[in-house]
């Protein structure tokens, strides 16, 4: 076992640990951070990483997923069990696509970059996933959900039902567990039994192979998220708002995605349009008063209306900030915390993912506008410049959205 460490003046500094069997490739990388206020250290193996960790007050590890004895799947799994606070990045190369997917679903790494690697690109992502991650250590934030008495959790079902569909079990089997919780299983046959999929069907079973697991996951998680928020009265109609807004969101993201890039959402990120104001629904749920009070604010003026800047004056910190840190503490994959962090302001300079961000950005402004501008929301146009897109093509397309929606 060979463990190698590159001190740097710096003791308060970020640690990044580097894991490879390979010493070259473990010298470039000590070359490339040579320079850089991190403190670095480098592993052969993952019993060499383990170790330095035991020791170490590590911030970041990136590592590759091809090893011998321990890979990088059992290493990152490890890592999230025992040392949960410390970040994580797969640098590898493009034959273990398929471990590295169900690594990233499962959120035993923020994100993936390919080997070889681009210099600038790496140093830029270390970067930046520092920078998002000092927002959500943030005083005020870290309070605020550590005093909540009352914290949406994600019911025992849905890891149930997730850990199936991650397994790729029988559709039988996924059908049974889906069964047994009502919410997910109406949720399911209402929107096969829609107009949009034009199926008229009671067999859950069916419902799965129709929709595909990457929607069912995905009806799956906003249901559960759904139901962790139990609220009555005028609160209730602002949250049922929010998840129309949400679903809408969603609808419009896919079609930014198929119609006008030209591909398909990743698994990873194809929930970022649920799940992008789910802050605002944390606040409902913990502030009422207050937040009914700041929307009250901004629907008398709602140019003058700056919801980030009402919400940090009322409560010192914002809904994308309190999202996205929920997201995080659900284990939910690191772009989807990245849209709920950064939806309202996409050309920070944190954002790692900024295609997503951007189209997010561009959803939910128009799904605003389908729930008749309820929401405050903040919306640059030449965010369908850095697209590439034209504005008036994409909102002839929601039209027809309007005219045949779910």
């Amino acid at each position: 076992m060979e463990v190698i460490r590159t001190m740097q003046s710096n003791p308060t500094d970020k640690k990044i640990l580097f894991v490879d069997d390979e010493l070259q490739i473990l010298k470039s990388l000590k070359r490339l951070f040579m320079d850089t206020d991190y403190e670095i250290f480098t592993a052969d193996s993952g019993n060499a990483a383990l170790a330095i960790l035991a020791n170490e007050k590590i911030d970041l590890v990136i590592t590759d997923m091809r090893m011998p004895i321990m890979n990088g799947f059992e290493l990152l799994q490890k890592i999230q069990e025992a040392h949960p606070h410390v970040l994580r990045i797969i640098l590898s190369g493009y034959s273990e696509k398929t471990t590295i997917l169900n690594a990233l679903q499962k959120n035993l790494a923020k994100l993936y970059i390919m080997k070889p690697w681009d210099n600038s690109l790496l140093l830029k992502v270390v970067n930046q996933i520092f920078e998002t991650d000092s927002i959500l250590c943030d005083d005020n934030l870290i309070h605020l959900i550590h005093n909540t008495d009352d914290l949406p959790t994600l019911k025992t079902s849905y890891h149930q039902i997730m850990n199936l569909i991650d397994e790729s079990a029988d559709l039988g089997k996924i059908a049974n567990a889906i069964a047994k919780d009502p919410a997910i299983a109406t949720k399911i046959l209402h929107i096969i039994n829609s107009a949009f999929y034009e199926v008229k069907t009671g067999n859950i079973k069916q419902a799965i192979a129709l929709l595909g697991l990457s929607t069912t996951r995905n009806i799956v998680l906003a249901t559960s998220i759904v139901d962790s928020f139990t609220m009555q009265g005028l609160y209730k109609a602002r949250l049922e708002m929010i998840w129309n807004h949400a679903f809408i969101c969603s609808q419009i993201l896919n079609i930014i995605y198929k119609n006008f890039l030209d591909k398909k959402l990743s698994e990873i990120e194809s929930s970022a349009g649920l799940l992008h104001n789910i802050g605002m629904a944390l606040f409902f749920k913990i502030f009422p008063e207050k937040y009914i009070e700041i929307f009250r604010r901004i629907e008398k003026d709602k140019d003058k209306g700056d919801l980030l800047a009402m919400e940090w004056d009322s409560l010192n910190v914002t809904h994308q900030q309190a999202g996205a840190y929920l997201l995080k503490w659900w284990e939910i994959p690191y772009p989807i915390v990245e849209a709920a962090l950064y939806h309202h302001t996409p050309f920070a300079t944190g954002i790692i993912n900024h295609e997503l961000i951007y189209a997010v950005n561009i959803a939910q402004h128009y799904a605003n506008t389908f729930v008749g501008n309820q929401l405050a929301d903040t919306f640059d146009p030449s965010v369908f410049n850095a697209l590439g897109i034209q504005q008036s093509q994409l909102e002839e397309e929601l039209l027809l959205l309007k005219r045949n929606p779910l």
